[in-house]
């Protein structure tokens, strides 16, 4: 088990990041958070037995017939430590023009820890061994080919089949930047706001053409060049589509596509997030630390299905 130095814990910085909030980041909205008071634990998964159908007649002396036994099993979770730590040296106290280094360094590490655990989450849903379906589009499916694709009528087709497989309307349409400025140009869209839109069609248009309760643009960025080298920026989601049922809040025995488990080592009050600031003399800094314990688990793969290469 990690030792962080409780002694070390600064309240107001752990604050700070607790409050950080990057609208570009969705991975926890995917997968909701469910905290845990231990680190490693077990899960339970239901089986479907509730829509299996009885004989319910009972004759006369007869006994009523007994339903079959829920079928259990029961997953493991292991929350590792997700950190990082920057320093800030005297000298840059020194010349500081009075912006907050501390605040500023925590948002930046827990921004980059955020964009860690979103490309984490994009690769355990979409990722070549990932147990969730998906649909690969390519010519004229892909979304971007205004004359021939409908993406309305696609992702209605699949909500037929999650629904099938989980017993729930899928109610969450999460697609990248990409996909979002081609949907919101498509004439088979825009055609259905032809006599109450003006102008370029948003997000909440879309969710309404799509009937869903959730529409999300999942719009974060990263860089893929190798470390030393200049920046080249893309889409965490790359052209990625992704339906499935995302529970408003976990619950027991809740079909969900996924969950996060998150340990509140040390303080729960803290929201499983940790963030410790101490001082390293031969350094001549102050170190500050941001640390999350977490687990992302797929719980239930056919709760979603994923559009590959939705636009060209």
């Amino acid at each position: 088990m990690a030792d962080i130095s409780l002694q070390y814990l600064d309240q107001p910085l752990n604050n700070v990041s607790v409050g950080y909030k990057n609208d570009d980041y969705f991975a926890e909205k995917l997968f909701p958070v469910v905290p845990v008071k231990k680190q490693s634990g077990r899960y339970w998964v239901f089986g479907k037995e509730k829509f299996r159908q009885y004989e319910t007649i009972r004759h006369a002396k007869a006994e009523a017939r007994e339903v079959a036994p829920w079928t259990l099993a029961n997953n493991p979770y292991f929350c590792d430590d997700h950190s990082l730590k920057d320093a800030i040296s005297d000298e840059e106290r020194a010349n500081s023009d009075g912006t907050d280094l501390e605040v500023n360094t925590v948002e930046n590490l827990t921004d980059a820890i955020l964009l860690d655990f979103e490309i984490r989450v994009k690769n355990l849903v979409m990722g070549p061994s990932s147990p969730v379906p998906s649909v690969t589009l390519s010519g004229t499916s892909q979304w971007s080919d205004y004359v021939n694709s409908d993406p309305i009528s696609a992702v209605e087709a699949q909500k037929t089949v999650v629904k099938q497989a989980v017993a729930l309307t899928p109610n969450t349409l999460a697609v990248s930047y990409p996909v979002y400025a081609a949907l919101r140009q498509h004439p088979r869209i825009i055609d259905r706001f032809k006599y109450t839109q003006v102008g370029i069609l948003q997000a909440d248009h879309l969710k309404s053409a799509f009937d869903v309760d959730n529409f999300w643009v999942m719009g974060a960025e990263y860089d893929t060049a190798t470390e030393g080298q200049p920046p080249s920026l893309n889409f965490v989601w790359g052209k990625t589509a992704l339906l499935a049922y995302v529970p408003p809040e976990p619950r027991r025995r809740e079909i969900a596509l996924g969950y996060t488990f998150r340990w509140l080592f040390g303080a729960p009050e803290l929201a499983g997030t940790l963030v410790k600031r101490y001082r390293v003399e031969n350094r001549m800094a102050d170190a500050i630390e941001v640390h999350r314990y977490d687990d992302v688990q797929i719980v239930a793969p056919a709760a979603g299905i994923c559009f590959i290469n939705a636009v060209a």
